[in-house]
């Protein structure tokens, strides 16, 4: 009885701290991002990427997500909490890892593109 008793309350315990973690996300401006995916924000103020449905497509772990297609076609440029930036494609994964500076993604794009982007799509 005492090990049910138990079990029953690590349950419980897992599931509101399952529950409470997902009521941190507060969706944004839905025309923030593309395909009526939603800009969801935590309290830890990381970002990520929700469809429609509520199913994450983006973990929250970029303190930035931009727009797609604003730097390039059909990537978004996101910023890692450790001040790297990066890209995801639209289908939600990181195609260029988040581990840049920002100038040298823009002065070296190409370079990155034909290293990362265009190497996965062969």
């Amino acid at each position: 009885m005492y090990k049910q008793t138990l079990l029953v309350g690590i349950f419980l315990c897992l599931s509101h701290n399952l529950s409470a973690q997902l009521k941190k996300i507060k969706s944004s401006d839905p025309f923030l991002i593309s395909k009526g995916w939603k800009l969801v924000k935590t309290n830890a103020a990381t970002y990520g990427i929700m469809d429609a449905s509520g199913k994450l497509i983006v973990q929250p772990v970029y303190t930035s997500i931009q727009r797609f297609d604003v730097f390039a076609k059909n990537v978004a440029l996101v910023k890692n909490v450790s001040d790297g930036y990066g890209f995801i494609d639209t289908t939600g994964r990181e195609v260029v890892p988040a581990q840049f500076e920002l100038p040298y993604i823009k002065s070296h794009f190409s370079v990155l593109r034909t290293k990362y982007m265009e190497k996965k799509s062969r």
